[in-house]
C-alpha cells in the first residue's frame, strides 16, 4: 500500500499551489504596480476574488491531509477517489473561469508550472 501515488501527489499539489500563488502574486504586483507584503498576500489569498480559484487547490490538499490521518487508515478506494478528484480539478473542466482552464493558461506561459504539471501527471497514471 505504500506505493500508492497519493502521498507524493499531495506534496506535488502543495508545491504547485506555492508556484501558482507566486505566479499570481507577480502578475498582480506588475499590473497594480505594488509590492504585496506576506500579510497582504495572505489576506488576498483568503479574501480577494482574483485569488479565489487557488482556494480549490488548497482545499484539496487539506482534504488529502485529513484523509491520510483518518483512523482506521484510509482505504485504497478513498485514495483513488482523491487522486481522481485532483485529476479532475487540474484537467477536467473546459468551462471558462474554471480552475482547469486558468491552470492551463498559466501552464502555457510559465515553464515552471508546465514542468510541475508534467511531474504531477505521472501520479495520475
Amino acid at each position: 500500500m505504500n506505493d500508492h501515488p497519493l502521498p507524493a501527489l499531495r506534496n506535488q499539489l502543495l508545491s504547485l499551489h506555492k508556484l501558482l500563488m507566486n505566479t499570481e502574486r507577480v502578475a498582480y504586483e506588475k499590473e497594480e504596480k505594488v509590492t504585496l507584503s506576506p500579510l497582504k498576500l495572505l489576506q488576498m489569498l483568503t479574501e480577494d476574488e482574483r485569488f479565489s480559484w487557488l482556494r480549490q487547490l488548497s482545499q484539496l490538499v487539506v482534504m488529502i491531509d485529513e484523509a491520510m490521518e483518518e483512523k482506521p487508515p484510509i482505504t485504497t478506494e478513498r485514495k483513488d477517489a482523491l487522486v481522481a478528484e485532483a485529476r479532475h480539478l487540474l484537467t477536467g473542466s473546459t468551462e471558462v473561469g474554471s480552475f482547469a482552464m486558468r491552470y492551463a493558461a498559466i501552464q502555457e506561459r510559465e515553464a515552471a508550472v508546465a514542468a510541475a504539471h508534467a511531474e504531477i501527471r505521472k501520479s495520475f497514471e
